[in-house]
């Protein structure tokens, strides 16, 4: 099992330029729930509920925003198993990412 989630994390982040990121802010409150994301590589980046969706012509990745309330400054690098959701040198969480291929291809 992470053996193959390895591979796939090998392929994902080869089929990609080499430095491509997700960064941005992210908000969290009993409220709402908003993400001010951007990437300059071919990703398309979407909302739902709790959950950052990324997708690029071939991979789709998902990470879960944590439960902590507050304004997080958000880094994922294309490839990376986690991506990170900092509010300070002495709050930051590394969460994991899911992978998959993007259906339909």
């Amino acid at each position: 099992m992470l053996e193959s989630m390895l591979l796939t994390l090998w392929l994902m982040s080869a089929s990609m330029p080499e430095g491509c990121a997700v960064t941005g802010t992210v908000f969290h409150s009993t409220e709402q729930t908003f993400a001010l994301l951007h990437s300059d590589c071919l990703i398309d980046i979407q909302r739902q509920d709790r959950w950052i969706i990324m997708t690029s012509p071939r991979w789709v990745v998902a990470v879960e925003i944590p439960p902590t309330f507050g304004k997080r400054q958000f880094t994922y690098s294309w490839g990376s198993p986690w991506a990170l959701f900092g509010a300070g040198p002495t709050t930051s969480e590394w969460i994991p990412v899911a992978v998959g291929h993007r259906t339909g291809l």
